[in-house]
């Protein structure tokens, strides 16, 4: 996780966090620009964990720390953050060994994690529209490949109101 200072070839990259820490993946900007919250699979461990670190590099801290994993976290205006995690208990239809993902909100110190959707089908990719609802993509398994996520569908932050936002009449609706 790097800073970049600028554009161009003058630019000068800050390390946030060093590759060799571990795995990282989806990050997201707090609203004030001052922090990055992101999940990273530490080395040596087996699950996804949310951190949050300043964007000038100081305070990098651990916000989840359980077996399971939690991934692709976002800011809420709050200050809460939503993202996907296992902690659903819910499994892939056509594989059964692998977990399937719901989404859950957290306080910003990782604490009071509540579940939001409960859906047999894995919930992936929160995002923040406009109005303050929650986009995210659910992959439905009927006839559909794993590769292709399927329909946008959208909750407010604390999961209710879910609706459906762009369904999916096609095979291959990208």
């Amino acid at each position: 996780l790097m800073v970049l200072d600028g554009l161009g070839l003058e630019a000068k990259a800050q390390v946030l966090v060093p590759p060799s820490d571990g795995y990282i993946m989806r990050m997201d900007l707090s609203f004030d620009a001052e922090k990055i919250v992101f999940a990273m699979n530490p080395k040596d461990d087996h699950s996804f964990h949310l951190y949050e670190i300043g964007v000038n590099g100081k305070g990098l801290r651990q916000l989840t720390n359980s077996n399971y994993d939690d991934m692709d976290p976002i800011y809420l205006p709050s200050g809460q953050i939503i993202f996907s995690t296992s902690r659903g208990h819910s499994y892939v239809r056509c594989l059964p060994t692998s977990e399937s993902t719901v989404l859950a909100r957290c306080e910003s110190d990782g604490s009071n994690i509540r579940i939001i959707s409960r859906n047999n089908e894995p919930d992936y990719t929160p995002t923040l529209l406009p109005d303050g609802r929650i986009l995210y993509t659910r992959w439905e398994y009927t006839e559909r490949p794993l590769w292709r996520l399927q329909k946008l569908w959208t909750m407010n932050p604390d999961g209710t109101d879910v609706a459906v936002y762009w369904g999916n009449g096609s095979a291959y609706p990208d």
